[in-house]
């Protein structure tokens, strides 16, 4: 009986030949990709400012400022928004009484979608609210549409003169809008209008950038223009000191007030 076994034993083992060993089946393993969740933060950054002076002496004097932006990028479209205070309030010490020369509210707003991945030709939507009453416009709204294009300049200037303004970058728009204006002591108008934009940003040094921007409506009773210039010089990698001029010009003007209003601001800002 023993050597039955063992007979039966050895037919049913399997062959191997002499000198090999036995090879072990081959697993199979899984290859299951980790998941990640996009961010819900994922393509957005944004900016605060603010600036405050304060004068004393035979009239005492308050100039503040503040401004806020965020925006979104992604691979085929671009969000905008923004919002900017501009204040100056003056006591006359001799009376007490406080006077609010100028105080500026600035709301916008906008989308950019662009053609294709090379992101230079692309159809837009705005808009925006400005109120600056001390200055004769209570309230200015407008809406527009249009089409704009993104040149990249000195892409190619590695090496060269212009090596530091290597992809800096503007955008120029053309459309139409819908403005409704509310001036001071006139009553409120409304209009479609023609609509001209550009921006500009280009770095100056490797601390320092200098931005402008600018925007144009014109139709029927409404001509304006909006213009900004803004040098930034970098603290550190979030923080940078601001210089900014603001020009806000108005060809119908309400009676009593001239055609052009300036502004000169310093702040301190910061990026997230």
């Amino acid at each position: 009986m023993i050597i039955l076994l063992a007979q039966s034993t050895l037919l049913l083992a399997p062959l191997v030949e002499s000198g090999s060993t036995p090879t072990q089946p081959e697993k199979t393993v899984l290859s299951i990709p980790e998941l990640q969740e996009p961010s819900l933060f994922s393509g957005w950054s944004g900016k605060a400012s603010l600036g405050l002076t304060l004068i004393g002496g035979n009239n005492e004097s308050t100039t503040g400022s503040a401004g806020f932006s965020l925006d979104w990028s992604g691979k085929l479209d671009e969000l905008g928004f923004g919002a900017q205070y501009s204040g100056d309030r003056t006591t006359d010490k001799s009376t007490g009484i406080a006077t609010t020369n100028s105080r500026l509210y600035q709301y916008e707003a906008g989308y950019r979608r662009f053609w294709d991945e090379s992101k230079e030709w692309y159809g837009f939507a705005s808009a925006d609210l400005r109120q600056d009453q001390p200055n004769g416009l209570q309230s200015r709204t407008s809406g527009g549409i249009g089409i704009g294009h993104r040149f990249t300049m000195f892409d190619n200037a590695e090496g060269n003169a212009f090596e530091m303004l290597q992809n800096s970058q503007i955008n120029v728009e053309v459309g139409a809008a819908y403005v409704t204006e509310n001036k001071v002591g006139t009553l409120s108008d409304s209009s479609g209008v023609g609509r001209a934009a550009y921006d500009l940003a280009a770095p100056l040094a490797e601390t320092m950038d200098f931005t402008a921007a600018g925007v144009y409506l014109n139709g029927g009773d409404i001509e304006t223009y909006i213009q900004d210039f803004g040098l930034s010089y970098h603290l550190n990698e979030s923080w940078s000191l601001e210089a900014s001029v603001n020009i806000a010009y108005d060809a119908n003007p309400s009676a009593g007030f001239g055609t052009t209003d300036r502004r000169y601001v310093l702040a301190l800002s910061t990026t997230f």
